[in-house]
């Protein structure tokens, strides 16, 4: 299998980012790829805990999900 690097750039919660680069992993994953998700500048606020926006689904949640 090949490995697969993504590089997110945009902070977790201005726009579809996140879920796009989650939906990504997962579906490598799921096919046995091996994934790398690289945070750069403000994206690395949604590895942090306790990071949460009103009505948006929970980045923090979404990568701890998908170290699992």
């Amino acid at each position: 299998m090949s490995q697969i690097t993504l590089v997110l750039g945009s902070p977790p919660y201005g726009g579809q980012d996140v879920d796009t680069v989650l939906g990504i992993a997962r579906a490598a994953l799921e096919k046995g790829h091996p994934v790398t998700v690289v945070g750069s500048g403000d994206s690395t606020y949604g590895f942090l805990k306790g990071q949460h926006a009103s009505g948006a689904p929970s980045a923090e949640k979404g990568f701890a999900d998908l170290i699992a």
